[in-house]
């Protein structure tokens, strides 16, 4: 598409002078709808009622990466091809792929550097996939992934437990990593202490019962992504817990530096949160700081069973662009939290978490009053995780297809409105910083649904149909590629083991489309065995991907998709489904400047039509690559270029 209007001629009576973009990851517009009829999200209903909405069609894989990307740049991922969390590398082995959050990798231009290539300034506030920053005189906080998946945290959460301490899980099977990457496989959950009497201390406070002691280890880097941790050794860090008896039983913990308790950092009641404080870690041999915070969760009248929580560790510099502005936040509006704390939903209690949560949104709020108010800006990007969050870990047995207990049903229930509740609360505030001249757009990357039956699982799915191989036993088990005709790459890829093309390929050029007919045909006679039902909903060769959006080399030779009720949150079910209480369409409303009282739009709206409505609605040239249109159907004056 070619630019209509360049940063000379951009015209001052744009129907909105400047526009807010706010985004929640996993948020389905079936379940925002639902929660807001239902009174839990009035700013959302207020939005819903001034202006236009509409279910969605996002990108296939339903996922973070592509949605994100489509999103910000107005193009499909065959073209900006940033295709997955894990991206097949063309000529490398199947199982070498390539980590998609990097905006390094996109090949369409982000809407930011649009609106800076019309001269405009676009304000970042942890908007998803757009780290590294690309913004070059825009404002950028943060932006990489969910969760764990960041270069900054200097340590991840840390749970210190001890006695007869268990964890709070809803359901055994977890998603694995390549959909969910805050749910990390191969990390320790939580930190054991031993509860032992207290000795060596010095200024001990008044105890009703003999002072006991834990002690606490915080070990830098832990439980973040090894890939993208800010360094590789983290020195461990002791804190010292002394427990003690104010009243007639155990029930306070003083959190000290040494064993001197007149050293103390924080003095807690069960339930109490400490103050931040700004302390000090070694990383690679460097000295970094970072802001810290506990909560004593649980101790019992006979010290018997502790529960100590420590959040993310965030540095105060170094997570903006430019550098400086990490110094403003930390000096006039106070520390930045990154994630709050989805990897401990099921091991810390919930309460503790949706307390986390708001602070979370609330500090992003903050951020986002305080660079709008202290700069000229054009556009706010701005975003959430916890919809995706509460998808992964509430949603999906919040429904009573999921077949869960009543309790589990109520929980559920209660962590998704929650959530969503709390997500509300932040667009209000950002509500107050729109004014008339304001556009105000609330989307959504993919959606999420419940889950009705186990996931299927398509590395058994291609063992149990012949075409994956595997040699060795236990952990010494991995792919034999001299057998392997076809292996699974990212969420939704199956590539042939080709000869040629792939190190080792095993299959000939001229039976590479009989594999391909061979997978399709397998995909859909596939049963699942506990349900005996058939869980494809479509198996397409890379050549018919067109129709889901996909093409290019990265891929697969066969894409397939998911039944709903086969499939966990998201990922491999089509961008169209209702399911539930929820679905897979996205999140689109729209309303302020330039924006009529619409209500549902009746045509279709798609994840790529959002950079160019934004652009459009604000006088904007069109990002470079940019295959969305403008959603005409909801502006008040479709025409106002032509006036």
């Amino acid at each position: 598409m070619i630019d209509t209007l360049s940063p000379k001629d951009n015209p001052v009576n744009s129907p909105a002078k400047r526009a807010i973009v706010f985004g929640m990851d996993g948020a389905s517009m079936e379940i925002v709808k639902n929660l807001a009829d239902e009174g839990h999200c009035p700013n959302l209903a207020a939005l819903l009622k001034q202006g236009a909405w509409r279910p969605m069609v996002g990108v296939f894989p339903t996922l973070t990466p592509p949605g994100w990307t489509s999103l910000s740049t107005g193009s499909w991922p065959g073209t900006h091809r940033v295709m997955d969390f894990n991206i097949h590398k063309p000529g490398q082995r199947l199982d070498d792929t390539e980590w998609g959050i990097n905006t390094g990798l996109s090949e369409s231009e982000y809407i930011w550097n649009t609106f800076e290539r019309a001269d405009k300034m676009p304000i970042l506030v942890k908007w998803e996939m757009s780290w590294p920053p690309t913004v070059k005189k825009g404002i950028q906080v943060e932006g990489t992934g969910p969760g764990v998946s960041n270069h900054h945290q200097l340590a991840g959460y840390h749970l210190f437990v001890g006695g007869k301490w268990a964890p709070r899980r809803l359901v055994a099977q977890r998603d694995p990593e390549t959909l969910d990457p805050s749910a990390l496989q191969t990390v320790r959950e939580f930190d054991p202490v031993e509860i032992r009497e207290a000795t060596g201390w010095r200024n001990v406070p008044r105890s009703s019962r003999p002072p006991k002691e834990v002690e606490l280890v915080i070990q830098p880097l832990a439980r973040g992504r090894q890939d993208m941790n800010p360094g590789q050794r983290g020195t461990p860090r002791a804190f010292h817990g002394l427990i003690y008896a104010r009243g007639s039983h155990y029930d306070r913990v003083r959190v000290c530096k040494s064993k001197d308790a007149a050293h103390l950092v924080a003095d807690l009641g069960v339930g109490d949160w400490s103050d931040w404080w700004l302390d000090r870690f070694e990383i690679d041999g460097k000295k970094q700081a970072g802001y810290v915070r506990t909560k004593l969760i649980t101790l019992s009248r006979k010290a018997d069973e502790f529960e100590l929580f420590f959040p993310q560790i965030w540095p105060n510099a170094g997570y903006t662009k430019p550098l400086s502005v990490a110094k403003e936040i930390d000096q006039h509006v106070g520390n930045f939290l990154q994630n709050p704390m989805r990897d401990a939903l099921g091991l810390i209690d919930d309460d503790t978490y949706f307390e986390m949560l708001e602070f979370h949104h609330q500090r992003l709020a903050d951020v986002c009053e305080y660079l709008t108010s202290t700069r000229d800006w054009d556009l706010l990007m701005t975003e959430t995780h916890a919809s995706d969050y509460t998808s992964h870990f509430f949603l999906r047995a919040a429904d009573p297809h999921s077949g869960a207990q009543r309790s589990v049903l109520k929980r559920c229930r209660e962590g998704v409105e929650r959530t969503y509740a709390s997500i509300d609360r932040m667009i209000g505030r950002l509500r107050k910083i729109a004014d008339k001249d304001t556009a105000f757009f609330v989307v959504a990357d993919h959606g999420g649904t419940s889950q009705q039956h186990q996931v299927v699982d398509i590395a058994q799915v291609l063992e149990e149909t012949g075409f994956l191989k595997y040699k060795g036993r236990g952990k010494n088990r991995e792919i034999d590629w001299r057998r392997t005709t076809a292996a699974h790459v990212g969420l939704v890829h199956i590539f042939v083991n080709l000869k040629g093309r792939q190190p080792g390929g095993i299959v000939a050029q001229k039976d590479f489309d009989k594999v391909r007919r061979e997978l399709i045909a397998a995909l859909y006679g596939y049963e699942d065995s506990q349900t005996g039902h058939r869980p494809f909903a479509l198996a397409l060769t890379r050549e018919d991907a067109e129709m889901v959006n996909l093409w290019g080399d990265l891929v697969g030779d066969v894409v397939y998709a998911l039944r709903a009720e086969f499939d966990g949150a998201h990922g491999k079910q089509l961008p169209s489904v209702s399911f539930g209480m929820a679905g897979q369409h996205s999140t689109f409303i729209a309303a302020g400047a330039g924006i009529r009282r619409a209500g549902l739009l009746a045509g279709q709206v798609r994840v790529v039509d959002v950079a160019p409505t934004v652009c459009y609605l604000t006088g904007t040239p069109m990002p470079r690559n940019v295959e969305g249109g403008v959603v005409y159907e909801a502006l008040k004056e479709p025409d106002w270029h032509l006036q």
